[in-house]
């Protein structure tokens, strides 16, 4: 071969070469762009990702608010009704000895009767009395227990009545109130804890005259609801009512007053000795 052909081969493999290169360079790019593809793949998927993330916790946040919000606003709505609902047991009229009487024909005089000539009322009564009831709340009132309380210091001398009722809205009943050797509670018993007992046996005074305070009805029932209420009236020397309070009771449990009654009778629960294991 002369020089001419080696010239030839030479050209074709340097040709070839570069080709190759070429080639290379080509593949190479090729591969970076399909790296670079993958790369923005993988971040649009992420960020895709990301976004459906993001607007799945915003979703499921806006359906949290909105149970809440629709909690809250039924919530609301009970609680309005219940209030809307709710019994409100006010005495009406003077405390009325609920027995036949005779009465004098030369004075007039009753043979007998609830109150003494200075308007107090004589505990020693061995008849019932009755007192009227009318319910200003709109919802009717369940389970009525009452007791009349005053200064005498034997429970039974106190008058009680149980279980009467309901009164309807806005509706009125006499309730007969009458002594009761089942009766446990005392004057410091309350259904309110404490706030306001049954007597206030507080001496007399200028600013807690006992004039305005010689017996105390104390009203406890349910509600629609199931919720209980206790009515207190402080019952005066003039034989009218003073409001003392009107409140839902509260506790746990709660307790009207055949309940707390019950529990008294009860009595503490005790604990059992300990065993002897010598």
């Amino acid at each position: 071969m002369n020089t001419s052909d080696w010239i030839g081969i030479a050209n074709v493999v340097a040709q070839l070469v570069v080709a190759g290169v070429a080639i290379g360079a080509v593949i190479a790019s090729l591969r970076a762009n399909k790296r670079q593809i993958q790369s923005s793949d993988r971040q649009v998927k992420e960020q895709i990702e990301a976004s459906s993330k993001q607007l799945k916790e915003q979703i499921d946040a806006s359906d949290l608010q909105v149970r809440k919000q629709t909690e809250e606003s039924r919530r609301l709505a009970t609680e309005e009704r219940q209030y809307q609902s709710r019994p409100h047991l006010s005495p009406q009229k003077k405390v009325v000895g609920n027995a036949v009487t005779s009465i004098s024909l030369e004075d007039g005089s009753a043979s007998e009767t609830l109150y003494a000539p200075d308007g107090k009322i004589d505990w020693s009564w061995q008849h019932r009395i009755r007192i009227t009831l009318h319910n200003m709340g709109n919802g009717p009132a369940f389970n009525i227990h009452s007791v009349l309380y005053g200064s005498e210091d034997a429970n039974q001398s106190q008058f009680v009545s149980w279980d009467t009722g309901p009164i309807e809205g806005k509706g009125t009943s006499d309730i007969l109130l009458a002594h009761s050797s089942e009766l446990q509670l005392f004057h410091s018993d309350s259904v309110d804890d404490g706030k306001h007992p049954l007597y206030d046996k507080s001496l007399d005074s200028s600013t807690n005259p006992w004039a305005y305070r010689m017996a105390c009805l104390t009203i406890t029932c349910h509600d629609l609801f199931g919720k209980k209420f206790v009515s207190i009236f402080h019952y005066t020397l003039q034989h009218q009512w003073i409001h003392v309070a009107t409140e839902e009771i509260y506790g746990k449990p709660p307790r009207d007053l055949k309940e707390l009654n019950a529990q008294k009778k009860q009595g503490p629960k005790l604990s059992a000795p300990p065993i002897q294991t010598s």
